[in-house]
Order: structure tokens, then sequence, then C-alpha cells
């Protein structure tokens, strides 16, 4: 069970909210920094495309991590971030019942 509360408050920061987007997209940076999967999103990307050191990065994914919205994959001295696709499709079914859309 998702708890809509909490994932409704992280996605509340407009920073949150713009690096679940970019996930979801997949439009990351050119991992000039990093070789890792094709797939998933690294903090250094995270970084670059929105001009926050590390422990900012770390801050935010952190939250996103928490709610279950993103999976993270540690991979040397980088992580590597992945949508949740079944906690965002749950999230959003849970708001069109609740808002009955």
């Amino acid at each position: 069970m998702i708890d809509m509360n909490r994932i409704s408050k992280v996605l509340s920061d407009p920073i949150r909210y713009k690096i679940l987007l970019m996930l979801v997209n997949q439009a990351g940076g050119t991992r000039a920094c990093c070789a890792g999967p094709a797939e998933g999103i690294c903090n250094c990307e995270i970084m670059a495309v929105f001009g926050m050191i590390q422990s900012r990065v770390s801050y935010h994914m952190k939250e996103l991590v928490d709610t279950g919205l993103v999976r993270e994959v540690p991979e040397g001295k980088w992580k590597y971030y992945f949508i949740n696709e079944e906690v965002l499709r749950e999230y959003v079914r849970k708001l069109e019942a609740d808002f009955k859309l």
C-alpha cells in the first residue's frame, strides 16, 4: 500500500517533481562523468541538469526513493535512479479514484 499523503508531499517540491519527470522521460545528460546502465539516470546527471551539489541531489533522491516512486542502484561511486512505474501508476490510479475522474 502506498502512502498517498507522503508521495503528494514529496512531489509538492518543484525540484523533486522535475526530477521525477526527468526520470519518466529519461532526458538525462551525456554521461560525461560516468558510464552506467543504458536506462536510469546517474546522480551526476541530476547534479548537472539542476546545478546542485551532490548532497542536495542525495537529499531529494532519498525523499523520492523513500516513497517508492524511484529505485536506486549504487554502482561504484555513482548511484543510478530508475522510475518505479508500478508505484507511480498506483498513485495515479488512487488519485483518479479519490477525485472520481
